[in-house]
């Protein structure tokens, strides 16, 4: 009853209507947004790629990379009979307008840092703050960096669940590209910040305030100084970038998305990330027992 009450009140005000399984109207759509848990990704995108629909699946893609790997099997044989179906995964930091201001400058880093920390959501508890935080970063620096990964350390530790609620993680990639990420969902304030650090030049974003800060150095009358400049952001939301621009992409016309097997890119290294904290936890209690 309560699903039932709350799902009619937020249809009434977007003017829609509640039914309890999204399989009664599917005949009437063109699309399908799945907005649920982790768990059930695997098992609604199998039933929206069936009924032949395009598909946002929330970030991330699956749980684990079995899931993904079914997921985009089923996807690619359903291709062959609807070339033309858009299937998205929901990596909405890249439609932030702060990442589409540095990318339109072609910045090129060689070392980048993010911190993504929040305190606890009472959500998501099914999956580490790797799968339900980190993904975010994970997808944004492997795009933005553009080369394979080298190697892969991490350390994180359960604080408020039985799964990893703090990591550090440290990427190296093939060229010298470097990265450190942490995330973490037991913080006492709340911090989404990308910094990059390229040839004599420093970009830092805040994804929260959509802002952007350019130091670089440069030549001047005086000698070399440090040009500070604060780029202008034309503010927009995230999430109603990435929707519009999966709508233009199902109606064939230029629309930017991340594809799912961008998401699954993704996953892997979310992955890599995951077998390195397990062996640092289990290094850890080794240690404990030597004690």
């Amino acid at each position: 009853m309560l699903f039932r009450s709350r799902g009619s009140q937020i249809a009434e005000q977007f003017r829609s209507r509640w039914v309890p399984k999204w399989t009664e109207i599917a005949d009437q759509v063109d699309t399908i947004h799945i907005v649920a848990p982790t768990i059930y990704h695997h098992q609604l995108g199998m039933e929206a790629i069936k009924l032949g629909k395009h598909i946002l699946m929330e970030k991330p893609l699956a749980s684990n990379l079995e899931e993904v790997q079914l997921l985009r099997k089923a996807h690619e044989q359903s291709l062959i009979m609807a070339p033309r179906i858009i299937r998205a995964v929901g990596h909405l930091e890249r439609f932030n307008p702060v990442v589409q201001a540095l990318r339109s400058r072609k910045f090129i880093p060689r070392f980048l840092e993010t911190v993504r920390v929040s305190p606890f959501p009472m959500r998501s508890t099914e999956v580490d703050v790797v799968t339900d935080v980190m993904i975010h970063d994970l997808d944004l620096i492997t795009a933005l960096v553009g080369r394979p990964i080298k190697e892969v350390e991490a350390f994180g530790v359960p604080v408020l669940t039985e799964k990893a609620d703090l990591v550090n993680a440290r990427i190296k990639f093939e060229g010298g590209t470097a990265a450190i990420l942490t995330a973490s969902r037991v913080a006492q304030k709340k911090e989404r910040t990308l910094r990059l650090f390229g040839n004599q030049s420093y970009v830092k974003l805040n994804f929260s305030d959509q802002t952007m800060e350019l130091l670089s150095l440069v030549q001047a009358s005086e000698g070399l100084q440090i040009k500070n400049e604060k780029i202008s952001i034309e503010e927009g939301e995230p999430l109603k970038i990435e929707i519009e621009q999966f709508y233009r992409a199902c109606l064939g016309l230029e629309g930017e998305y991340v594809s799912w097997a961008e998401g699954h890119e993704a996953l892997k290294v979310a992955d890599l990330v995951q077998k390195a904290v397990k062996k640092s936890l289990l290094r850890s209690e080794e240690h404990t027992s030597e004690l």
